[in-house]
């Protein structure tokens, strides 16, 4: 038994097992597969709303209701949501136990299936979501021989910008300080913000020299992996990369802003930063993609442009 999440950027959606939420039985898929990557299309999922294609079958008797509902309307970005799914049978008045139903993402004109959950004896799935900006989701009950299919009624869920990070006194501020093991607390706007959440979502994955993902990486495959899931086309090495990014200075580096190690013309490793001194990285053979301190002062920054 599992518990199904997602995670919400502009591009795309993540899902990953969370215990955060009620347990039940979800598909296994993995945040790789889907960031950036939305459920191959279907007929049901190309109509608007979702379920405006479905035909129910001459079989199908029985009328079935669906309901989505959130446990936050506003959240901060990258704040854990919990949505329910609930599911009945009209006529029986009985929760519909053991079916299959997809949560769908607006997705510009139209939705896109993000998850395929498994209602519980009592008719509900749960999903645990990290949202990035303003979402609007809804669920999606197919129907069988037996049910007929319905749509639930949209819930959005939204965004706002963090409160600031400064405490006024007397006239002055002061920054409060940002813990570099939680990547939550980097502000999450911005390309460079929502690189940084993806690429934390690779944790724990192996290096492995020549790998692009989504299961391994080396270093300049994971800069590559995670900027090709927000729309930029980044070239496969590291010194192909020093070349194609802007220059910053080391005083002005940003999360998401790039860090080269070696020399302008021997670039050997590199990391993306993710604030307050530290990077996340693929580090060598036998280790794996980590949150790790910047471990030298010689190093050069490029900014994806």
């Amino acid at each position: 038994m599992t518990t199904g999440s997602f995670a919400a950027a502009s591009t795309g959606f993540a899902l990953a097992t969370s215990d955060t939420v009620p347990a039940m039985p979800s598909t296994p898929v993995t945040a790789a597969d889907m960031i950036g990557r939305p459920h191959p299309p279907t007929q049901h999922d190309k109509a608007t709303p979702p379920v405006g294609a479905i035909a129910a079958p001459a079989t199908a008797s029985s009328f079935t209701a669906l309901s989505i509902t959130s446990d936050r309307s506003t959240i901060t970005p990258n704040s854990p949501v919990i949505f329910t799914v609930r599911a009945v049978s009209v006529d029986r008045q009985a929760p519909l136990a053991d079916e299959t139903v997809r949560i769908a993402v607006v997705d510009g004109p139209k939705w896109s299936t993000t998850a395929r959950l498994r209602t519980n004896g009592a008719g509900e799935a749960y999903i645990s979501a990290r949202l990035l900006s303003t979402t609007t989701i809804t669920a999606v009950f197919d129907g069988s021989d037996a049910l007929r299919p319905s749509l639930a009624g949209a819930v959005t869920v939204t965004v706002t910008a963090p409160a600031p990070s400064q405490q006024t006194r007397t006239g002055t501020s002061s920054s409060t300080a940002v813990t570099p093991s939680v990547v939550s607390e980097v502000p999450a706007s911005g390309i460079g913000a929502k690189a940084v959440y993806l690429a934390s979502l690779q944790k724990g994955k192996p290096y492995v020299w020549g790998a692009a993902g989504p299961y391994a990486f080396d270093c300049s495959g994971y800069a590559q992996y995670v900027y090709r899931q927000l729309g930029r086309n980044l070239p496969r090495t590291a010194q192909q990369q020093f070349q194609a990014t802007i220059r910053i200075p080391k005083s002005g580096k940003q999360p998401g802003d790039l860090i080269f190690f070696g020399s302008p013309s021997n670039i050997t490793h590199m990391g993306i930063y993710a604030g307050n001194g530290y990077m996340w990285a693929a580090p060598q053979s036998g280790r794996t993609v980590n949150l790790q301190p910047i471990y030298t002062s010689t190093y050069w920054v490029g900014r994806v442009r």
